[in-house]
C-alpha cells in the first residue's frame, strides 16, 4: 500500500521534476541515440521531456541552431531513470517498472542509451469519501462537489487529485467560508491496481464583508469613497464572502480608467464578528498622457503607412460646471494620418493610369462622463469625427457625430445604445464620361453627392476572453442593431443586424495550441435595397482573408484606361474593365483557426476562412449561400508589446461557391471605338496569375485565389 498526501505529492513532484543537475565533464560520451522500449501508453515524446538525458540532433553539431550534441551524464542518468517510474506513477501506472537499462559505447566518446518497460495495469480509483461536509445544507454541499474532477472508475491521476482539492477548497471560499482547510489522503494498491481517496474538509465559520478600506497615493486625485462605492456593486458589507467577489471589484476599480493598478485583497477575518474586511490598493496612473505611433497596412490591392497621435484627459473637469461632486470625466484626442496607395506603392510609383493616392486619416473628439445619472455603472459618451479615405471604388470626405450611454452591469457585459449622425461626400475618378461613379455603386444623389444618414444603434457586448489582443481561452458575443434613415435616391429607411459569436480553446502541453472559431452575419434592410456604400458590407482581409481588403463584394465593372484617359480596347466588341466592390447587404463569415505558439516571441497559425455577401439582404431572395466561398492559409504572428505582428497568406478553393457578381455599366462606355460592353478579364491562379487555369468560373472570380495581409493585431 501507498499513501499519497498532499505535502508528499507536492516535494515528491518537486524533487524529480524540478531538480538541478551539475554540469557534465569535459570529457563526457555524446548521447547518439535514447530508445525507450514497452511504452504503449503514454506518449513516448512528453515522457523524453520530462527527464534531463537526452539524444543529440541527426543534424551535425556544426551547424547553426539545428546541431546540438547531448552529453551523457552517469549520476542524471540514474535520477532519469527514477524520474520514468514517477511520470508513470503520476499517470496512474503505479505497476510500472523498468525490466532493463543499457548504456553501450557505439564508438570513441559516443554511447546508445536503452531503457525497456512494463507499464502495468492503471490504477482506478474505487472509493472517494468526502467528509466535513455533513453540518452544512445540502445545496452547499451540491456546490462545493460541484465538477469533481474524480470520478469512481476513472484512472487516478495525480493532477486531478491536487485539483479536487484546490477546487473543494475554492468552492467553500465561494460559499464563504474564508477559513476553510481541505486535506486529503490517497491510498494506493498498485498490486491490485486500486486508489481509495478520502478529502477532508473543514470549512469552519461562514463570513461576511466587513469593512472596506483604501490605500492610495499621498494626495491622490480620487477620493477613497468614490473607489469604495466603484467596488460596492461587487464587494458591499454584509454580503457574503467569496473570492469572485474580489475579483469583480478589482475589475471594477479598474475599469474607472486612472489607475496603473489596482490589487483587491481580504485582510486578516474577524472570527469572532464573522467579517472579513476588504482592502484596495490601488496607484494612480497619469491623468494626462501623450502617445505617437505609427503603423502600416496592407494587401495586393491597397497599401497605407500612417501615424497617430493621442492625447487623453482623464479628469478634465467639465463636468464639476454642473456637479462640483462630478469626478474623471475623459475628454480623448485622436488624430490618425498618412497616405494610401491603390492598388500598390509600386504602381503609383509606375504612374499606372489605375493607379490612384492621396492622404488619408481621421481626426476624433470624445468626451466622457462616468457616474450619469448617479449611477455607478452608467456613462454619457459624446464624439466627433471627420475623416478622409481613399478606396478602389471611391474616395469620400466625411464626418460623424454620435451621442450615447455606456451601461456595464458587469466587467464583461456592456450595452451601448446611441444616436448617429453622418454626412459623406463620395466622388470616384474611374468611370469615363460621367462625373461620379455608377449610381449603384455610390448610392447617394449626383450633386453635391452627399450620403446623409441618421441611426439608432445598439451594440451589446459580452466578452469573457482571457486576453483581448491574443485570447487564448474564453468567448466574445456581440450583436449591433441600426434603425435610421439615408438619404441616396431618395430618403429611405433602413435597418442593419450584425451578430457575431467567437470562441477560444487551448490544449496541449503548457497550453500551447489554441483552437479558435468565429461566426458572424449581416443583413441590411431598405426600400429597393437603396442604401449608400458606406452602409453596405464588404469582407475579405481579416474578415476573410481569402480575399485581399474589401474585395469580397457584389462588383461594377469599370474601364481600365490609357495613358490619355481613354477606354482600352479588348477584342473587337469589348472594352477593357476592372471590377470594383460595391458592398452588398448580406454578409455571412466563418473562420476556424488553430494557433501554436512555436516560441515566446512566435507563433504560427493554419486556418480555414468561409465567406458571402450578397446583393439582396442575408436569407431572402438572391441571397444564396451556393455563393459561399472557402479559403485555406498560414499565418505566422510575432509578439510585440503593442500586439501581434499578423502575417497571413490564403488559397481560395476554386471549387467552392460561385463567381463574384460583376455588374455592366447602366449605359455601354463611349471611347475612340464608339460605345461598348466591357470585359473584366479572370486574375485566376494565384499571385502573378501563377497557376491559372484559363478557366474564368472559379469561385471568386475575377479575384486572384490567393491573397497575402499584413497587420498589428488580432485575427479575431
Amino acid at each position: 500500500m501507498r499513501r499519497i498526501g498532499q505535502r508528499a505529492t507536492l516535494l515528491a513532484s518537486a524533487l524529480l521534476w524540478g531538480c538541478a543537475t551539475v554540469a557534465p565533464a569535459p570529457d563526457a560520451p555524446i548521447v547518439d541515440a535514447l530508445e525507450l522500449q514497452g511504452t504503449e501508453q503514454l506518449p513516448q515524446k512528453e515522457l523524453k521531456q520530462k527527464i534531463v538525458t537526452s539524444e543529440s540532433s541527426w543534424w551535425p553539431s556544426w551547424v547553426p541552431f539545428l546541431g546540438k550534441a547531448e552529453p551523457f551524464d552517469a549520476t542524471a542518468w540514474q535520477a532519469d531513470l527514477r524520474r520514468i517510474t514517477r511520470f508513470y506513477e503520476a499517470h496512474g501506472y503505479y505497476q510500472a517498472r523498468i525490466l532493463e537499462e543499457q548504456v553501450t559505447p557505439t564508438q570513441a566518446g559516443h554511447v546508445k542509451l536503452l531503457v525497456r518497460l512494463r507499464e502495468g495495469q492503471p490504477a482506478r480509483l474505487t472509493e472517494l469519501q468526502v467528509t466535513g461536509l455533513e453540518e452544512l445544507p445540502s445545496d452547499q454541499q451540491e456546490q462545493a462537489l460541484l465538477g469533481m474532477p474524480l470520478t469512481k472508475g476513472s484512472i487516478f491521476l495525480e493532477d486531478d487529485w491536487q485539483k479536487a482539492k484546490a477546487q473543494l477548497l475554492s468552492h467553500l471560499r465561494q460559499l464563504g467560508y474564508a477559513e476553510a482547510v481541505v486535506a486529503g489522503q490517497a491510498t494506493v494498491d498498485a498490486d491490485q491496481a486500486s486508489v481509495s481517496a478520502t478529502l477532508d474538509a473543514k470549512p469552519g465559520k461562514r463570513f461576511h464583508f466587513g469593512q472596506v478600506l483604501v490605500a492610495t497615493d499621498p494626495g491622490a486625485q480620487v477620493p477613497p469613497s468614490l473607489i469604495v462605492d466603484q467596488a460596492s456593486s461587487a464587494v458591499h458589507k454584509g454580503a457574503w464572502f467569496s473570492e469572485s467577489a474580489l475579483s469583480e471589484a478589482q475589475s471594477r476599480v479598474f475599469q474607472m480608467g486612472v489607475f496603473s493598478a489596482v490589487k483587491v485583497n481580504r485582510a486578516a477575518p474577524d472570527t469572532a464578528a464573522g467579517v472579513v474586511p476588504v482592502v484596495i490598493a490601488v496607484k494612480e496612473a497619469p491623468f494626462r498622457s501623450l502617445r505617437m505611433g505609427g503603423g502600416i497596412q496592407g494587401d495586393a490591392i491597397r497599401q497605407d503607412v500612417h501615424l497617430v497621435v493621442e492625447h487623453i484627459h482623464r479628469n478634465i473637469g467639465f463636468a464639476r460646471l454642473f456637479d462640483k461632486d462630478a469626478r474623471l470625466d475623459r475628454l480623448t484626442l485622436k488624430a490618425k494620418g498618412g497616405v494610401a496607395f491603390v492598388p500598390t506603392i509600386l504602381s503609383v510609383a509606375a504612374r499606372s493610369p489605375q493607379a490612384q493616392w492621396g492622404p488619408v486619416g481621421s481626426a476624433l473628439a470624445e468626451y466622457e462622463l462616468p457616474r450619469a445619472f448617479g449611477r455607478r455603472d452608467l456613462s454619457v459618451q459624446a464624439s466627433a469625427t471627420v475623416s478622409k479615405a481613399l478606396e478602389a471604388a471611391y474616395e469620400y470626405v466625411g464626418g460623424e457625430m454620435k451621442v450615447g450611454l455606456l451601461w456595464r452591469p458587469r466587467v464583461d457585459f456592456s450595452l451601448v445604445p446611441s444616436l448617429n449622425f453622418d454626412v459623406y461626400q463620395l466622388s470616384s475618378e474611374l468611370t469615363p464620361g460621367t462625373a461620379s461613379a455608377p449610381t449603384a455603386a455610390i448610392g447617394c444623389p449626383t450633386r453635391p453627392r452627399l450620403c446623409l444618414i441618421a441611426f439608432a444603434d445598439v451594440v451589446a457586448e459580452w466578452d469573457r476572453r482571457d486576453n483581448r489582443l491574443e485570447p487564448r481561452e474564453g468567448f466574445y458575443l456581440a450583436l449591433d442593431v441600426q434603425v435610421g434613415v439615408s438619404q441616396t435616391l431618395h430618403v429611405t429607411p433602413f435597418a442593419r443586424v450584425q451578430p457575431e459569436a467567437r470562441g477560444y480553446f487551448s490544449f496541449g502541453e503548457n497550453q500551447r495550441f489554441t483552437l479558435a472559431g468565429k461566426v458572424k452575419a449581416g443583413t441590411l434592410l431598405a426600400r429597393d435595397n437603396e442604401t449608400p456604400i458606406i452602409a453596405r458590407f464588404f469582407s475579405g482581409g481579416s474578415g476573410m482573408r481569402g480575399f485581399n481588403i474589401r474585395r469580397l463584394s457584389p462588383m461594377e465593372a469599370t474601364a481600365v484606361l490609357d495613358a490619355q484617359k481613354q477606354p482600352i480596347p479588348s477584342g473587337d466588341a469589348f472594352y477593357l474593365g476592372q471590377a470594383l466592390p460595391i458592398g452588398g447587404s448580406g454578409l455571412f463569415e466563418t473562420s476556424v483557426e488553430l494557433r501554436w505558439n512555436a516560441a515566446e516571441v512566435l507563433s504560427v497559425a493554419v486556418f480555414s476562412d468561409g465567406g458571402l455577401v450578397s446583393w439582396q439582404p442575408l436569407f431572402t431572395r438572391g441571397s444564396s449561400f451556393d455563393a459561399f466561398t472557402l479559403a485555406v492559409g498560414l499565418g505566422l504572428r510575432l509578439h510585440t508589446p503593442v500586439g501581434p505582428v499578423r502575417i497571413d497568406v490564403a488559397y481560395r478553393l476554386p471549387g467552392v461557391g460561385l463567381p463574384l457578381s460583376v455588374q455592366q455599366p447602366s449605359t455601354p462606355v463611349v471611347g475612340a471605338q464608339g460605345p461598348r460592353d466591357l470585359y473584366v478579364p479572370a486574375n485566376g491562379g494565384c499571385f502573378f496569375n501563377a497557376g491559372y487555369s484559363g478557366n474564368p468560373q472559379y469561385a471568386g472570380s475575377p479575384e486572384n485565389l490567393c491573397a497575402w495581409h499584413l497587420s498589428i493585431g488580432e485575427a479575431f
